[in-house]
């Protein structure tokens, strides 16, 4: 897995599609943001992504995130290759 340009907090670059059957181990769909994440993935144009390096990342009961939002939406949305 490669990350680029990541932050603690949002998606991480996957250079291939994951398989269906990998999307429950790489992908939190029941995350407030997942929308938000998904978003900036369009934009950058990543064939794929990964929810698993993310801080947000609940291993148990859901996590809550004390600094809000802010950090994903002030992700930087330009493809970078």
């Amino acid at each position: 897995m490669r990350h680029r340009n990541h932050r603690p907090h949002g998606p991480a670059y996957l250079d291939k599609p994951l398989a269906f059957e990998q999307v429950p181990e790489h992908r939190n769909v029941d995350c407030g943001l997942y929308g938000v994440c998904l978003e900036v993935v369009v934009r950058r144009r990543w064939p794929s992504f990964s929810c698993r390096p993310c801080s947000l990342w609940s291993r148990g009961p859901r996590a809550q995130n004390p600094e809000g939002p802010g950090q994903i939406l002030v992700m930087p949305l330009a493809a970078h290759r």
